[in-house]
């Protein structure tokens, strides 16, 4: 009888694969702990849809702004390192984050600033780690290797992730960002076991600009009518998807009355911004009783 191991990942997918397997479900654990803990940290700051419509505005935001161009970047460059580089910045701006609210400083403009930074870097993370499991198994491989990581993005990412995030978002405003730094320092480490990917291949010996790249691309989308059908269905999905999405957490909060915080049992009021700080430190030192 096959080991668990060997179910999840088939010795014959290779070791290369374990990596990227494992690096994928590991960034996700954290993605899926902000994926709760950002919209909440927000909404205890600011009662404006505006301004949490915004966090997610500006995190999504670097893919309208920076897509294609990472696309053509990845395809310049060892991917794997363009993902182990783009999780290290993600890294690194978490840890911002967690200096200022333990500090007591943080705000809503650095929450959004943060959020821009945080979704900049993610669009490479997500664009060059797209394209590393072709490079390392066969393609009559290929189902299963992106059903194992899709299963990780699922079980993780929108499943478990969400409510343990706001689980340590109770405990302490800045421990589920602790955790996600955890999560994404590890990912970086677990990637880094893989070898070295293979940059692809130009015919000429000078590459042309980025834009020159993009604007291939473009054209060779306009050109297919099936592709360039589908990614117009998916943009519309995703702006209705988002619409609601964006200001989900002030409707679980003011219309439902969910409290996400341990102790208040309803929010009467929008927290001023001088209790939002203190709360802040207090949360992180463990006082839970304070109300966000």
């Amino acid at each position: 009888m096959p080991s668990l191991g060997e179910l999840v990942a088939p010795r014959r997918m290779g070791r290369d694969f374990r990596w990227l397997l494992a690096s994928s479900w590991t960034s996700n654990v954290g993605d899926g702990v902000a994926l709760a803990a950002a919209p909440l940290l927000i909404a205890s700051m600011t009662s404006s849809p505006i301004l949490v419509a915004a966090g997610a505005i500006l995190q999504f935001l670097p893919w309208l702004l920076f897509g294609l161009h990472a696309g053509a970047i990845a395809d310049r460059f060892d991917r794997r390192r363009l993902v182990m580089f783009a999780n290290a910045a993600r890294a690194v701006v978490l840890a911002g984050l967690c200096v200022f609210l333990v500090t007591g400083t943080a705000n809503i403009w650095i929450v959004l600033a943060v959020a821009f930074l945080y979704g900049t870097a993610e669009v490479f993370v997500d664009t060059a780690g797209s394209t590393l499991l072709p490079m390392l198994v066969k393609p009559d491989d290929l189902g299963i290797g992106n059903a194992r990581l899709q299963a990780g993005y699922l079980v993780a990412n929108q499943f478990a992730g969400p409510p343990l995030g706001a689980f340590l978002f109770a405990a302490g405003t800045a421990w589920p960002f602790l955790l996600e730094i955890v999560c994404v320092t590890l990912a970086v480490v677990l990637i880094s076991r893989m070898a070295r990917t293979p940059v692809p291949p130009r015919q000429a010996d000078v590459r042309p600009p980025v834009h020159t790249d993009i604007a291939e691309g473009l054209r060779w989308l306009w050109r297919n009518p099936p592709v360039r059908m589908l990614v117009l269905i998916i943009l519309l999905f995703n702006v209705t998807w988002a619409a609601p999405w964006g200001v989900l957490v002030l409707y679980a909060t003011d219309y439902l009355h969910m409290e996400p915080w341990a102790s208040a049992p309803s929010r009467q009021r929008p927290p001023s911004a001088v209790s939002s700080r203190r709360s802040a430190s207090a949360g992180w030192s463990g006082t839970c009783r304070s109300r966000r």
